[in-house]
Parts: structure tokens; sequence; C-alpha cells
């Protein structure tokens, strides 16, 4: 986790973990104070974290954001299909393609539910994305992931082929 800090206030934070069976990198959370918002301070939060997992080893770095055309009430119906959308292109122009697989979030933890209503993002180190990851990558991700947080085999849906294509969303 890192945080920025404007002396004693806290402006922006980021929480990231690298898997040690894959190797890959997930950044679970980040979040920007709206007074911080519009200078920069995410990009920066995002770019350095997905450095440090791929300085440290990690083939991939994920994120996983919210579907725009499926928001529910599980995700904030406050927000909707245009902040997802907006959120995804932040992203986009900050590097990160969208993983051509059908992914659905494992639950959490306990009395929760798994989530079919997020997609993986593969963020950018230094250098510009590739076209596609392998597959395997993705899938020992997948794998390890819903080992760690429920204990099993990854949702039936989620199907990973040889490569898995990064692509630009559009609307």
């Amino acid at each position: 986790m890192r945080l920025a800090l404007d002396r004693d206030a806290i402006q922006a934070g980021i929480c990231y973990e690298r898997y040690p069976r894959s190797g890959c990198g997930l950044v679970t959370y980040m979040v920007v104070a709206p007074e911080a918002r519009g200078q920069g301070l995410g990009e920066r939060l995002l770019r350095d974290a997905a450095q440090a997992l791929y300085a440290g080893g990690a083939p991939v770095v994920f994120g996983e954001v919210v579907m725009p055309d499926v928001v529910s009430r599980d995700h904030g119906d406050f927000e909707g299909a245009t902040v997802a959308r907006k959120r995804i292109e932040r992203f986009q122009r900050w590097g990160a393609r969208v993983a051509q697989v059908r992914y659905v979030q494992p639950a959490l933890g306990p009395e929760l539910h798994r989530d079919g209503e997020l997609m993986l993002i593969v963020l950018a180190g230094e250098a510009p994305l590739p076209a596609d990851v392998p597959g395997e990558v993705v899938r020992a991700f997948v794998e390890e992931l819903y080992a760690v947080t429920e204990g099993g085999a990854p949702d039936e849906r989620i199907v990973v082929g040889e490569r898995v294509p990064l692509a630009i969303a559009r609307w």
C-alpha cells in the first residue's frame, strides 16, 4: 500500500499485491481525494505500483474494473455506466488495456458472492503493453486468486485461451 500525503492529510492511496505462484500483480484499490483530482496523482500512483510489481518480477499486472453496461446496485447504481466508462477510459489513457477474457471475481469473504460484473485490465509498466499475453499466465493468476480467496477452483465461466488479446474498449 502506498499513500500520498499533504502534511498530515491523505490525498490518495493505492493497494496492490503480488501472487507468489503465478508471479502476477493485482492492483486491488485506488482512491484520490476530490480536491486532489485532475493533477496527475492517480496516474503517478498507478504507474508506480505497476512498475514496482513488474520490477519485482510480475509477468502481468492486473486491475479489476466494473463493466459499464452491467452496472448494478452491487456496484453503486448511484455511479452509473457513465462513471464506469470514464474510469476505464482514464485507465486506457494511462496505458492500460482490457483483457479479452470472461472474468468472474471470486467471493472475497464468507457470506459474499462471486462478482460477474467486473473485467480484468492489464496495466502498463515502463514499456507499452503487447497485443496479447499468454493464456497460461492469465490462467495461473486466476487459479491462484481463487485458491487464495475461496480455497477452490475458478468459476467455470472463465475460459482462457492460448493467448489473451489486450484491447481498447470503445463505446
